[in-house]
């Protein structure tokens, strides 16, 4: 019968670690043991736990991609208005600046314009105090004098002295009494200032003869009619008498 020698203290130590080793007796005690059972209830509560932590987490996305929206939304909004502010703010320094520029021209314009009347008065008087020494034969100087009579009627007339003006335009229209707008003036000045309607009456007919064609003939026509009612108002007016039929002279 053969056998496997082992020989002295070796073979000892090592029947001995075979028999003493606790990992092959646990093995042993693991065999001889049934596996646990696995716990299904706790499973399903860590999934459902799990599942309503990431609907949470996409709840919390949705509400910050939403209030992140709406963020953008009001700085768009405040952005537009705050341009719009500036803008009106632009406008309306523009606006004082142009008013500014406006009444610096406009006082520019008022000092030029008292100089040109100073100057113009000035030189029409020159011209008027040489009337006494005028030729009735020069149509040149006729004209001259007439001219210088009527702008002495506008410079009296923007003063607001209205009878001196009229006085000047009858002297304008003695010296060239073809001239259509010191008819005009005339008129004018009579009529809607001095309450003469007589006087307009005739120098507003006289104005449509030297120009019928005039583009403003049918305001001046308006302009008749209402003189001849007036004068029609009065008790033994010149309509009644003659019919409406005026001397067109002085």
């Amino acid at each position: 019968m053969k056998s496997v020698r082992i020989g002295g203290q070796l073979g000892l130590l090592a029947i001995f670690v075979f028999v003493a080793s606790p990992r092959h007796a646990c093995a042993q005690d693991d065999a001889s043991q049934p596996p646990a059972p696995a716990v299904a209830g706790s499973t399903d509560e860590t999934q459902a736990e799990r599942e309503e932590f990431v609907k949470e987490i996409r709840r919390v996305e949705n509400l910050n991609k939403k209030y992140t929206d709406e963020i953008q939304d009001i700085k768009g909004l405040l952005a537009d208005k705050d341009a719009d502010y500036q803008k009106r703010m632009q406008d309306l320094e523009d606006k004082l600046a142009a008013q500014q520029d406006d009444t610096a021209k406009k006082a520019v314009v008022q000092e030029q314009s008292q100089q040109t009347t100073q100057e113009l008065e000035a030189k029409t008087n020159e011209m008027l105090a040489k009337g006494g020494d005028m030729d009735p034969s020069d149509q040149n100087f006729r004209q001259e004098l007439a001219k210088a009579h009527y702008n002495m009627g506008n410079i009296y007339f923007q003063r607001g002295e209205y009878q001196r003006a009229v006085v000047e335009y009858y002297q304008a229209v003695d010296l060239v009494p073809n001239d259509p707008d010191t008819h005009y003036n005339l008129a004018f000045v009579s009529g809607e200032y001095l309450g003469d309607q007589e006087t307009a009456l005739k120098h507003y007919q006289w104005y449509l003869y030297l120009k019928p064609d005039a583009d403003d003939a049918p305001a001046i026509k308006e302009k008749i009619i209402q003189a001849k009612l007036s004068l029609r108002s009065k008790i033994d007016s010149p309509l009644d008498k003659n019919d409406g039929n005026f001397n067109l002279t002085r």
